[in-house]
């Protein structure tokens, strides 16, 4: 099979060739590594931001190089992290934190050449009033997402759209988890009106990449934390989940799968999760989620993908320990398909390089099907 025959065979619950490989993020310091071309700009939002248009493009069109030099068989080509206009410009707080086109206050960390959400501009009801997300049909976002896919039509590797469907945003934007979990239970009028704010504009972003042309929508927010659902189950299904349908419903009008991530343990909300109709779910955080008991109980309705450690194996292991983590999950969820090998999360900057290199053979050593007869 070819790449893009590799990874929808496995979304479609089948067996492949040999099970597929892609992640959902590569940091700049990966791609610069992987690709050996630097990248210019100094400041990094999450996933792959950039100081400029021109930046922003260039960067994803350096992580879809190095997702081919990987051998990976698909790539998150677009994200909604990154696209934005032609006069955006961060807004400096102080030298090392900034406001991102969202309204989320960045700090920016030269060393590791990323950055992290330490608050957002929205503080009142006025503030409120006055913020404006950003809009996926803008002409200037629109058409980098045209010129990135120009660039990836045709090419044998699947492509993916990264975006949200509304809480990641709307608590960064507010300021923080804590905060809008008291808005919920204080002030609900308020915390719906950003939350409709912000799952309008992802709304925008999952059509807009869907008619430009993405195989799959890969909806990015985090619902929990190692102990459980970061809000209480009711609260989710009542603010959050009618959200994530949403971007499920905009990917089968346009034909397309919606994957979902989560790090956490979603096991309280899994059901309502799946009941979504999602494609895939990603990546069953290791030590916190079974991925091989999410593969028997949801198995014959959803592709798992993961969950390569990438806390400390990834960045820290030996070839041996990389080696027998891919192991452990092809032997965890691979059997009978539906099965899709990732990291745990992203490969960060803080992962060897040649560690990517040594997950990548292995399951093409490993993960060949059929997986009977394996040594």
């Amino acid at each position: 099979m070819n790449h893009r025959e590799r990874f929808f065979k496995a979304l479609e619950l089948g067996e492949p060739d040999y099970v597929p490989i892609t992640d959902l993020a590569l940091d700049p310091p990966i791609v610069e590594q992987v690709t050996n071309r630097p990248l210019m700009s100094q400041v990094y939002t999450m996933a792959g931001g950039s100081t400029s248009w021109d930046q922003a493009i260039t960067y994803r069109l350096l992580l879809v190089e190095a997702c081919k030099k990987l051998d990976f068989d698909a790539v998150v080509a677009l994200s909604d992290y990154s696209s934005t206009t032609r006069d955006y410009q961060p807004r400096y707080v102080d030298k090392d934190r900034y406001v991102d086109h969202w309204g989320r206050v960045m700090q920016a960390n030269p060393r590791s050449r990323t950055t992290f959400f330490v608050d957002g501009v929205v503080k009142t009801p006025e503030d409120l009033e006055s913020y404006e997300p950003p809009n996926a049909f803008h002409p200037d976002i629109y058409e980098m997402m045209e010129r990135i896919m120009r660039s990836v039509r045709g090419e044998d590797i699947a492509v993916i759209g990264q975006c949200h469907s509304g809480w990641h945003f709307a608590f960064q934007v507010r300021g923080g988890i804590d905060k809008i979990l008291l808005d919920l239970h204080y002030k609900p009028s308020f915390a719906r009106k950003l939350l409709d704010k912000l799952a309008k504009a992802c709304q925008s972003y999952a059509k807009a990449m869907a008619e430009v042309g993405v195989d799959a929508l890969w909806v990015t927010d985090d619902y929990a934390g190692k102990n459980g659902p970061l809000m209480n189950p009711r609260m989710f299904r009542e603010y959050e989940l009618p959200y994530l349908k949403a971007i499920v419903d905009i990917g089968r009008r346009y034909g397309i799968p919606v994957l979902k991530h989560s790090d956490g343990n979603l096991y309280p909300i899994l059901d309502d999760i799946v009941n979504t109709g999602i494609s895939a779910l990603h990546p069953m955080e290791p030590g916190v989620m079974d991925i091989g008991d999410v593969k028997r109980r949801y198995g014959d309705r959803i592709c798992v993908m993961g969950n390569v450690d990438c806390k400390y194996v990834l960045p820290y292991g030996t070839e041996e320990d990389v080696r027998r983590d891919v192991r452990r999950c092809i032997d965890a969820a691979a059997e009978g398909g539906g099965f899709i090998l990732t990291s745990s999360n992203s490969l960060h900057a803080n992962v060897k390089v040649e560690n990517i290199f040594i997950m990548v053979d292995e399951a093409r050593k490993y993960g060949r099907y059929p997986l009977s007869g394996r040594s």
